[in-house]
């Protein structure tokens, strides 16, 4: 995997929790496959959107990512 979308994942819920990306348990892999993720963009546009640590994400073709406390009321 590239430094992309999942790095990009990892690095903003990390910052959130104020951790380092690797302490993120469970692994980003154990919930979505990071590779899929990049190649299910690779021919076409659209956007994904899954739940991981307790957070909302969403991401498009275009490697934009949105990370969202689903925490929150």
């Amino acid at each position: 995997m590239s430094s992309s979308m999942a790095e990009s994942i990892l690095s903003r819920i990390a910052d959130h929790e104020g951790v380092e990306p690797e302490t993120l348990d469970p692994p980003l892999y154990r919930v979505i496959d990071p590779e899929a993720l990049e190649e299910l963009f690779r021919d076409t546009t659209g956007r994904v959107a899954f739940s991981y640590h307790g957070y909302d994400v969403t991401v498009d073709d275009e490697g934009f990512v949105v990370v969202a406390d689903g925490r929150e009321e």
